[in-house]
């Protein structure tokens, strides 16, 4: 057969076999949509026997199956990029092959469909979703069990009991809502319970509702006429049995309440319209009522009154019987323990249940303590706490629920910062597309979220109040990671646990080679290197199984090169390399066409090949040096050289750190979805095009220009900052001409941080900066060269962080009163002569921690003695000191 009829032949068998294979991809995509949907309400009932649990588990191993196929067939389209068609005829076997995979789909899901049918699998339907609403009886046992608390069941709430009884029993009000909110098992039901026990009796009548999550408004009311005429003292509820209607409810409730005091719990409520749709049977000129919310949902709680809110945070108290002691050789591991719950009493009395089994010897609670996480997933003890998270996490919308899982696969009393993690979530798919919002808002939307409901604890917030810093709650970690195994969503790897991993999607090793894991990486959307340092070979090897992977981070980790099997992950949408060894990218980085991140922040990477411009659907791009450290002087540029063509990347939404150039600037005006921007080595003749491009960045939230050398002066008069502004960041020499005009522009009215550094301001100069009213931190690095500095009365009314370092000729700080009113972190550092504390810091009432580090002997020494009285109000005091050569801070107060 001539050459050329056997090509012919072969392209036909090929176009046949695509063709046959994109008709099935355009039929399973339609398919996955509903099995996804129905995933999600299976989620309300995959509990209710074996039976639908396990088939639940094959339906979501058939869509996985599904992803997999069409994840395939994309990759390998792409890899022959319909360039080569030489290369693509080699590939007829693998179009058959996965046309074959999803005929078996496709029998697989009809016989699922009629094993559902067969076993009478009740509320269980995959297309046209059905859910249906679980048993109450967890809410019946909830309302039951709290009437029987007792004082000493309570753990370190005096404060929060005496508060709620002092609100309830307050007369100067005749009607009065209160809210008690708090993470679920924190003990918001059982602090309420004791007080609504202690002061009923001083009420005509009372009711103690427990609302499910998916009340409905005439059963509410129902209930709470039950209640009433239950708990009635006077006897003289009506007899209506015939109320049915929601407006006959709420007549005989209002009728029968008129003229009476008494107290309503609404207990666990999750949705704001439980109040709408009651409130009007609670109300009236001669009723006195007392209403007494308990939630998870900050929403919810603010029905009440700002001043009407307990937040219940964890307790603090633990040891229940003063006059008990703890044997002392359990002392310590008694103490690790407590650390465990983080003052979560439900934990708390899940971990002394687990005990009470054990024995009271050392080994005996060590070998529990080393085994908490499979005993806190495993024992019986545990199924409250398994309750309460199922009830939370069953309430969340699909997408939350994943960012939620998503945070177990770091370590346990991991750090998270909000920037990096939202985009990890979006890398991961798990965000809604708006057009009000970006991707990034509308995830930090969806952390909020789980922050108000108390499912993730806050541990720094920025200067605008927003999450900037968060953790996960230990006991909820191990809890979420046992529920985010049983779905395949994700796995933490700790070395011994290579069994577990199956066909989860998701995969963080924290410790182990990962060179155990490759027999399952083709499975693999996820690999998260925790602090972990993969050989060239592991990588290479895990690389090649995981043709799929979206997401690969290596941040921490000592590796120095990439394999080239990782540019050819068609798929990867994030590439962390957060300080790595790095130094360099090849030039195949521009075969990620789908790569949205790029994140190699305080790397060593020094240059960017001209090819990452072929990267246009790229929305982040991070690339910075480590900085020199311990110069207090100018610090060399830590940017890396622009590759001509960057501004092509219209898609982005941050840029840092690149070095300016002629070219660059001219052409930044076209980087108009920047959110974050920070430019190096700016010099003076960059600025006038540099401002105007900044101009046209009108979503830009955070700047950042460095100037190119102290020499180099940064006129600001071009620069109009766009309005929605709140972080600033100037390193470099201002010119003083500029500076009245441009802190008076109204555009800053946003801006909450300005950091300047080597700015050479003085007295006059820095007057103006209160021109920003609602500035809350400042920073003065370098950036001060005059001799005092005086703050005006009302100044800086918002500004709750203050620090100067790097003031060689200050020696005078003087604060009228009423001036920087809010403030409560004061650091004075590096001002050697320095040698008396701000006058007027005594008026200064809401410091709270005032750092000196390397100020005038004399001053120290008087604080260290602390004869200085004018800072008694102050809760911490540090100074600093230098110890063979390293430095360190000690506390004073």
């Amino acid at each position: 057969m001539p050459w050329q009829v056997k090509q012919w032949s072969s392209r036909s068998l090929e176009g046949s076999a695509l063709k046959r294979l994109f008709s099935e991809i355009r039929d399973v995509k339609g398919e996955l949509e509903s099995i996804r949907a129905f995933l999600q309400a299976a989620e309300r009932f995959k509990d209710a026997d074996e039976t639908t649990s396990a088939f639940v588990k094959q339906i979501r191993r058939l869509a996985f199956g599904i992803e997999d196929a069409v994840d395939e067939f994309t990759y390998q389209l792409g890899e022959g990029g319909g360039r080569m068609p030489f290369k693509r005829m080699c590939k007829i076997g693998t179009w058959s092959r996965l046309a074959a995979n999803l005929q078996d789909i496709k029998v697989s899901l009809k016989s699922a469909a009629e094993r559902r049918i067969r076993y009478d699998l009740k509320g269980v339907v995959v297309r046209g979703v059905k859910s249906v609403v679980g048993s109450s009886s967890n809410s019946n046992w909830r309302s039951d069990s709290v009437h029987f608390k007792r004082d000493d069941d309570l753990v370190g709430v005096d404060k929060n009991r005496d508060l709620l009884m002092r609100w309830v029993q307050d007369q100067q009000q005749r009607h009065r809502i209160v809210s008690v909110w708090g993470m679920g098992g924190i003990g918001k039901t059982a602090l309420v319970a004791n007080v609504y026990n202690a002061v009923k009796d001083d009420f005509d009548t009372c009711a103690w509702i427990t609302v499910s999550q998916s009340y409905d408004a005439d059963d509410l009311l129902r209930t709470t006429v039950q209640e009433f005429r239950k708990n009635d003292r006077k006897k003289d509820f009506p007899d209506d049995e015939g109320a049915s209607s929601y407006r006959r409810l709420v007549e005989t409730i209002r009728s029968y309440l008129e003229n009476k005091r008494y107290v309503l719990v609404l207990d666990d409520v999750w949705s704001t319209n439980v109040w709408f749709d009651s409130k009007d049977a609670f109300g009236g000129a001669n009723i006195i009522g007392r209403i007494i919310l308990t939630s998870r949902n900050y929403d919810v709680a603010l029905l009440a009154p700002e001043t009407n809110i307990i937040n219940f945070a964890a307790i603090e108290a633990f040891w229940k019987n003063g006059n008990r002691d703890c044997p002392p050789e359990l002392l310590q591991l008694a103490q690790n323990f407590v650390d465990k719950c983080h003052g979560l009493p439900i934990a708390i009395v899940c971990i002394g249940r687990l005990l009470s089994f054990q024995g009271s010897t050392h080994s005996d609670w060590e070998k529990v303590h080393k085994n908490l996480e499979m005993q806190l997933t495993n024992n019986s003890v545990m199924d409250m706490m398994n309750i309460i998270l199922k009830i939370s996490l069953e309430d969340l919308p699909h997408n939350i629920k994943n960012c939620f899982l998503y945070c177990s696969m770091f370590p346990e009393a991991f750090v998270m910062k909000t920037k990096s993690l939202v985009r990890l979530w979006v890398a991961e798919g798990f965000i809604d597309e708006t057009e009000q919002k970006s991707p990034e808002e509308t995830a930090e939307d969806y952390l909020t979220e789980l922050v108000n409901r108390c499912l993730l604890l806050v541990m720094k917030r920025n200067e605008s109040g927003c999450v900037k810093e968060f953790q996960m709650h230990d006991v909820l970690r191990v809890l979420a990671l046992s529920k985010a195994r049983e779905q395949q969503f994700c796995i933490a790897f700790n070395h011994s646990s290579t069994h577990l991993i199956g066909e989860a999607r998701r995969l963080s090793v924290q410790r182990g080679d990962i060179a155990q894991i490759a027999g399952h990486a083709p499975h693999l959307r996820s690999l998260l290197l925790l602090k972990n340092s993969p050989t060239f070979t592991s990588l290479t090897t895990i690389s090649r199984s995981a043709k799929l992977l979206s997401v690969l981070d290596l941040t921490d980790s000592s590796i120095d090169r990439l394999p080239k099997e990782v540019f050819g992950l068609f798929n990867l949408r994030f590439l962390g390399l957060r300080r790595t060894k790095i130094t360099k990218l090849p030039r195949s980085i521009g075969r990620l066409k789908n790569l949205l991140v790029l994140d190699a922040f305080k790397g060593k990477i020094v240059k960017l090949p001209l090819e990452i411009t072929k990267l246009h659907k790229l929305t982040h791009l991070i690339v910075t040096s480590k900085p020199v450290v311990g110069s207090l002087q100018f610090v060399p540029s830590i940017g890396v050289p622009a590759p001509i063509g960057i501004c092509s990347l219209t898609s982005l939404r941050t840029l840092l750190m690149m070095e300016a150039s002629s070219e660059l600037v001219h052409h930044l005006g076209a980087l108009v979805q920047l959110r974050t921007f920070r430019i190096s080595k700016v010099q003076s003749c960059h600025c006038e095009h540099l401002f105007l491009a900044i101009t046209n960045m009108i979503h830009l939230t955070r700047l950042g220009i460095q100037a190119d050398s102290s020499q180099e002066v940064l006129n600001l008069e071009a620069l109009r900052p766009p309005p929605l502004l709140q972080k600033l960041y100037l390193k470099g020499t201002l010119s003083k001409e500029s500076l009245p005009h441009f802190m008076s522009l109204s555009n800053l009215n946003n801006l909450g941080s300005l950091r300047l550094v080597g700015s050479r301001l003085d007295r006059d100069t820095f007057l103006n900066l209160e021109r920003l009213p609602h500035l809350v931190k400042l920073q003065l690095y370098d950036a001060y060269d005059g001799k005092n500095i005086y703050f005006h009365e009302n100044s800086f009314p918002k500004l709750r962080e203050l620090s100067i370092r790097g003031a060689p000729h200050l020696n005078e700080i003087e604060m009228k009163r009423g001036a920087v009113a809010s403030l409560t972190d004061l650091k004075l550092l590096v001002c050697p002569n320095l040698k008396q504390l701000p006058y007027g810091i005594e008026h200064v009432r809401t410091l709270e921690e005032l750092t000196l580090d390397r100020a005038a002997e004399e001053l120290v020494g008087r604080v260290r003695q602390k004869t200085e009285t004018v800072i008694s109000h102050v809760h911490r005091v540090y100074v600093g000191f230098s110890r063979n050569g390293v430095l360190a801070a000690e506390r004073i107060q």
